[in-house]
């Protein structure tokens, strides 16, 4: 039944790929048409043409790969039915979030606007509720967790047929809910190879969350121009990031089903971490070190306008303070958030640095029991040396 539920909504998906074709046709034929948000773009017609067709493109490299990656689940996990649940919630995701639904209706007349506000509720809100509850294994793990799926269907019914207050009252409680199952889970219930799995789809979550809000703030001064005002190119080009950051959670969803590398994740949100808090830190200090020089400037000199040599100099000090900041971030990280690891390593080093010194073999053993102890915890540890015997002889050397 699974199966044949999956090839009903491959069916459907790729149909609505294929009836958006199209319109994205139809909107790449608009040569310079220079508009968004209703307002013309202050730049060269063949240049918005080309933003234009970058964002097409996108928005078909999104469904694309959504549909993709749907497809890939199924052919190699169509046994479990979790995997296949998931390869339709990625299907349904491809024609519904990532493009092709919404350029089908602009381009066909008769394609009715209530067909969007009815398959879209259906297809995500419900399914989007289960998957959280249910991820990674399939099983219902509380009690409290079944009464949220069951929920989540009348919030359908509420977005359909109340008054919009309802369900953006009902929707944060029905998420954060659901959310509280899958903590449970992966400090009650999971595995080891399942908490990694969950690792790879927060990551994913929060690295679209974020982005999603850096592309929010080129939008938010666009919005805030004075109406009728030419806007800048980059309000335009903040289309194409859109698309691309709607490939993050299917693709970190996939990893995880696929078991690709997992443990693989303890490193990217590593460097996400020490990359990220360093890029913040430095554009803090760029900015604050521009803005204060600039001030004084102005307090010495009486002129607005700041010297050349106050930027190179600040972008020097970046360069500078790369390094030495990385350092120390990294090593605040280490310790904060994997202290095991930070701590096995310390010992490890330790260790290669007394082992130089070393020549007693009982006491060398005694320390290398104790490091292994120490670093990797094991539930009984024991050396075993070879001798290395004279040929015809079970004498040792």
């Amino acid at each position: 039944m699974a199966r044949a539920a999956w090839v009903g909504i491959a069916t459907l998906a790729i149909g609505v790929l294929v009836a958006s074709i199209p319109g994205y046709v139809s909107d790449i034929l608009q040569l310079g048409r220079a508009s968004w948000m209703g307002a013309p773009v202050e730049a060269p017609a063949a240049f918005v043409f080309a933003l234009d067709l970058l964002g097409v493109l996108a928005s078909v490299t999104a469904a694309l790969l959504c549909l993709t990656l749907g497809v890939v689940l199924f052919w190699r996990r169509s046994d479990d039915w979790m995997v296949v649940f998931i390869s339709s919630y990625l299907l349904a995701y491809g024609a519904v979030f990532a493009g092709p639904l919404e350029w089908a209706q602009g381009y066909y007349p008769w394609w009715p606007s209530l067909a969007i506000a009815v398959v879209q509720p259906l297809l995500l809100t419900v399914p989007t509720v289960a998957l959280i509850i249910l991820f990674p294994d399939g099983r219902v793990v509380s009690r409290w967790a079944r009464m949220l799926g069951i929920s989540s269907v009348f919030l359908v019914v509420a977005i359909l047929f109340l008054p919009p207050a309802f369900g953006f009252v009902l929707w944060p409680i029905i998420l954060l809910g659901a959310l509280s199952t899958q903590i449970y889970r992966y400090r009650r219930v999971s595995t080891p190879t399942e908490r990694q799995q969950t690792k790879w789809v927060v990551f994913g979550i929060l690295l679209w969350l974020v982005l999603m809000g850096l592309l929010g703030i080129p939008y938010a001064l666009a919005s805030s121009m004075p109406p009728g005002s030419a806007l800048p190119w980059w309000a335009l080009a903040g289309s194409t990031g859109w698309w691309l950051t709607l490939t993050i959670v299917p693709v970190s969803l996939s990893i995880a089903v696929l078991r690709y590398r997992l443990y693989d994740i303890d490193v990217v949100i590593n460097r996400a971490l020490v990359y990220g808090s360093l890029t913040a830190m430095l554009l803090l200090v760029y900015f604050g070190g521009v803005a204060t020089t600039q001030a004084l400037f102005r307090v010495l000199t009486g002129q607005e306008r700041l010297a050349q040599l106050t930027v190179v100099v600040s972008t020097l000090v970046i360069a500078a303070l790369f390094d030495p900041l990385r350092r120390r971030i990294q090593a605040f990280i280490d310790r904060r958030f994997y202290r095991r690891k930070y701590d096995a390593r310390k010992t490890l080093e330790g260790f290669s640095a007394r082992l130089r010194d070393e020549t007693n073999l009982d006491s060398l053993n005694a320390e290398l029991v104790s490091v292994v102890q120490e670093t990797m915890q094991p539930a009984h540890v024991s050396v075993w040396l070879r001798s290395d015997a004279v040929p015809g002889d079970r004498q040792p050397r």
